[in-house]
């Protein structure tokens, strides 16, 4: 990473140093370097993803989930393998699967290494992100009945739930390769989530054609005060829709009352958008903790992938980007070896 930062600034100049050149004049020089600087920081933000791999997922939809990744710009995953029992056998069984799945995501162009940890999931999944730098965690979705998950839990869910940083959902179609991404639909309540969650939909790091902004309200008591308060929804969407106009062929603003829940669903359904993108906020309050729930069931409703962005998410500014420590693989090297620590 300190070589690719070099390598960026090294263009920033050249392309500074042509413009003033060309133009005779600093400040398009600068403003170059500038938009080239913040081209390069946003296109390596979903670059490195922590992928939970339990090794029962099928092997053909868990590498469409790893191909549908790329539209993200990620190139290099680290596939973690927990185990709750330490047998030697077993462990060589999964080293040498992890191996054979490495060497196919290698052949999709992308970086991989893996890991192979002992304890609980939800708790090895984020120490392993922040140790090797993850963007973001992945996870095939394999749905419940939601009773049977209230009862029960889930370990999905309670990653989800933990994790501070963004966490894709992918969730495999039935009958057909889920591998592009069309369209996508935000959810938005105009307040906390906005902050972390637009700056995503706004950089182009999403390689969707379509972007659907969605805000659920709530009825106001009389016909002034509700065409009012419509009215005001209808002007926060038409602004993050001008905010996003620049990165998608088609913005389109959907206002409409019910439950968040079930309307984000609907909707999703009803554009047959293929991915969901919404925040998470953990700021008190009613209105955050009903669109922090509502994040966390998302993925048992929605018939599409996820992409959930929790509050603590905010991207880096130019000036605070840090090469990673963490050196990756490249495709033509194959798989890393495992780790050897135990939880």
């Amino acid at each position: 990473m300190t070589c690719c930062r070099r390598i960026a600034a090294n263009a920033v100049g050249r392309v500074v140093l042509y413009a003033r050149a060309v133009s005779g004049k600093a400040v398009v020089g600068d403003r170059v370097a500038v938009l080239l600087a913040e081209k390069s920081r946003e296109s390596n933000v979903l670059q490195r993803a922590a992928v939970k791999v339990s090794l029962n997922e099928p092997k053909k939809k868990l590498l469409d989930m790893f191909a549908y990744m790329r539209n993200y710009g990620t190139s290099e995953v680290h596939l973690v393998h927990v185990r709750t029992r330490t047998n030697f056998r077993e462990r060589e069984k999964a080293e040498h699967a992890l191996e054979e799945l490495g060497t196919e995501v290698n052949e999709l162009g992308m970086a991989s290494a893996f890991s192979i940890r002992n304890g609980y999931a939800p708790r090895v999944m984020t120490e392993v992100a922040a140790k090797v730098r993850a963007d973001y965690l992945a996870l095939y979705w394999k749905p419940k009945a939601l009773l049977r998950h209230a009862l029960l839990g889930s370990i999905d869910s309670d990653i989800l739930r933990m994790s501070n940083m963004p966490v894709f959902i992918y969730n495999p179609k039935l009958f057909r390769p889920v591998v592009e991404l069309e369209s996508v639909l935000y959810a938005t309540d105009f307040r906390f989530t906005d902050a972390v969650a637009m700056p995503y939909l706004k950089s182009s790091r999403f390689k969707a054609r379509i972007l659907y902004l969605l805000h659920v309200g709530e009825r106001a008591p009389d016909p002034d005060t509700e065409a009012a308060r419509r009215e005001s929804a209808l002007e926060n969407l038409r602004r993050l829709a001008g905010e996003c106009a620049h990165a998608y062929d088609h913005v389109e603003v959907i206002e409409t009352l019910g439950s968040v829940r079930s309307q984000i669903v609907r909707q999703a359904k009803a554009k047959k958008v293929d991915l969901i993108v919404a925040g998470k906020s953990d700021k008190p309050g009613t209105m955050s903790r009903l669109v922090g729930s509502t994040a966390e069931v998302l993925p048992h409703r929605a018939h599409c992938s996820v992409f959930i962005i929790p509050s603590v998410c905010g991207l880096p500014r130019a000036d605070e980007v840090e090469a990673s420590e963490v050196p990756a693989p490249g495709p033509e090297n194959g798989s890393a070896p495992t780790e050897a620590d135990h939880a």
